[in-house]
């Protein structure tokens, strides 16, 4: 077995338009939302073994939050080029090669990539996991490499407005 969690990227701002896409931060809300989803993810699950993500910076300072909390640090992200444009087929590429005695994983994201890997591995029909909403995964393998030929559950899907966090 082993447990798969997408992050996608907190809420960036579009304030500067002279950034490109890569390079856009996170806005004032986003900035509020990944502590408090760390936060919160935290007490629902161990710390995952690796955490994997895409380049750009929303994701990067996304994955800072969740790093912080689980008390890890930056030298602990892996980031993955193939993960910008956030296909589902590049997540799969990128897991299949997840180091086998690793029982977990956290990538951060970007849509509509999380929400069409959700769906085809879960058989889920979200129709859009908003900013900073995560989904847990269950996978019934026991190499990374099976990724998609093995049985897989959602486990949990939480997204900022659909809990009650503190602010």
């Amino acid at each position: 077995m082993k447990a798969l969690y997408l992050v996608r990227h907190a809420k960036s701002s579009w304030k500067d338009a002279s950034l490109s896409d890569r390079d856009r931060p996170l806005n004032k809300r986003g900035e509020r939302d990944a502590p408090r989803m760390a936060e919160f993810l935290s007490e629902k699950i161990t710390c995952p073994d690796t955490f994997i993500c895409s380049p750009s910076r929303r994701t990067k300072d996304t994955a800072a939050s969740f790093l912080q909390v689980f008390g890890k640090t930056d030298a602990d992200l892996k980031l993955e080029e193939d993960l910008f444009h956030g296909y589902e087929e590049d997540m799969a590429n990128i897991l299949k090669h997840v180091d086998g005695n690793y029982q977990s994983a956290m990538l951060f994201v970007h849509n509509p990539g999380i929400t069409d890997y959700v769906n085809e591995l879960t058989g889920s029909n979200i129709l859009n996991i908003p900013t900073c909403g995560v989904a847990g995964i269950k996978l019934e393998i026991n190499n990374w490499a099976e990724i998609n030929k093995c049985p897989a559950e959602l486990l949990f899907y939480y997204y900022p407005k659909g809990l009650n966090l503190p602010s």
